[in-house]
């Protein structure tokens, strides 16, 4: 795998679950790793993990819902050098969990903030800086359900569908600067949002037995080899996890 000595990664929702596997893999790979989430959910304690192994992680407090915010994020996270070379974007929520016609309308908007307008702000954040710099990578968290119509998760899958969008867009707008942008599907991962996704048995997805998802681990190493130059042919596909030649590309194990 290409190692990541001299960038500088953003991890947008790195406190748990994949950002937080995704930052320990990237500092591992020798990437200066800046790690953000929403006060009070702070990503110090994985910064200091990071740190303590031998990487360098830094942890910001940041509302991706606040554009603002997020031009400051990129701003700090940037630093004196002025370059963000890889934005990893991992906030998400799973929104409200019910018929549309029960759901609250506070919260399914909620959902929108989070996971696209606020992978937006970030797109257009990291985005500016890396049209000037001439480079970069960007990772969108994407998902199956932004392909299927799952009852009862109408937020998330509208809001996974515009994600998928948005990344195509910022390839073709940002191919030429040389920056390359995945839109990637990690599949069923044992998180505390897939275990929440679970607990409303609403539809197809919600009877599987979360013991049997993926460790984070499994998609922050398929995140980490997006980010070099093996995966450079990929730029601007939707990639899945569950894909077995992406899989042996990127050295992962066949699933079963």
């Amino acid at each position: 795998m290409s190692r990541l000595e001299g960038k500088t990664a953003l991890i947008i929702g790195a406190s748990r679950g994949i950002g937080a596997a995704t930052a320990r893999a990237l500092a591992e790979r020798g990437a200066r790793c800046n790690l953000a989430a929403p006060a009070p959910e702070t990503c110090e304690p994985v910064a200091q993990a990071i740190r303590d192994s031998g990487g360098e992680a830094r942890a910001f407090d940041c509302d991706v819902r606040d554009s603002a915010a997020v031009d400051k994020l990129a701003a700090d996270a940037a630093g004196d050098a002025g370059s963000l070379d890889i934005l990893v974007n991992c906030a998400g929520v799973m929104g409200p969990v019910a018929y549309v016609d029960a759901c609250d309308p506070a919260a399914w908007a909620q959902c929108v903030n989070v996971n696209l307008i606020g992978a937006f702000h970030a797109c257009r954040a990291v985005g500016a800086r890396m049209r000037k710099q001439g480079g970069g990578v960007i990772v969108n968290m994407s998902s199956g359900a932004a392909f299927h119509a799952l009852e009862g998760w109408s937020a998330y899958c509208c809001t996974k569908a515009g994600l998928a969008m948005l990344s195509k867009i910022v390839a073709a707008e940002l191919a030429d600067a040389g920056v390359r942008v995945f839109s990637f599907q990690p599949g069923m991962v044992n998180t505390d949002l897939g275990r929440q996704s679970m607990q409303i048995d609403i539809n197809r997805v919600t009877k599987f037995d979360p013991s049997t998802f993926s460790d984070p681990s499994e998609p922050a190493h398929a995140i980490a080899w997006l980010c070099g130059e093996d995966a450079a042919d990929l730029a601007g596909q939707e990639i899945s996890l569950l894909d077995a030649v992406f899989r042996q590309r990127a050295g992962l194990a066949p699933r079963d």
